[in-house]
């Protein structure tokens, strides 16, 4: 199992609510404290075997907020 964990600064508190929607219909996808979001910030923990989860995480993302700012923060096994 591979683990990456993103940093999303969404454009909008919109974009924010949607992203997050639609996120957590990804079951190898966790999202930390996504009602307590900073500035729109949204740390998402993707776990999975899967090398196109992270992908698809991303391609969502920019589909609801195409002016969304992302960072890939940690990448590594999962335990």
């Amino acid at each position: 199992m591979h683990q990456v964990t993103l940093d999303m600064q969404m454009s909008s508190d919109d974009a924010l609510a949607t992203v997050v929607t639609a996120l957590h219909a990804i079951p190898d996808v966790g999202l930390d404290a996504p009602g307590q979001a900073v500035d729109r910030h949204l740390m998402v923990t993707i776990v999975t075997d899967d090398p196109d989860v992270v992908d698809i995480v991303r391609e969502i993302t920019w589909q609801f907020d195409p002016l969304a700012i992302q960072h890939s923060l940690f990448l590594g096994v999962a335990s």
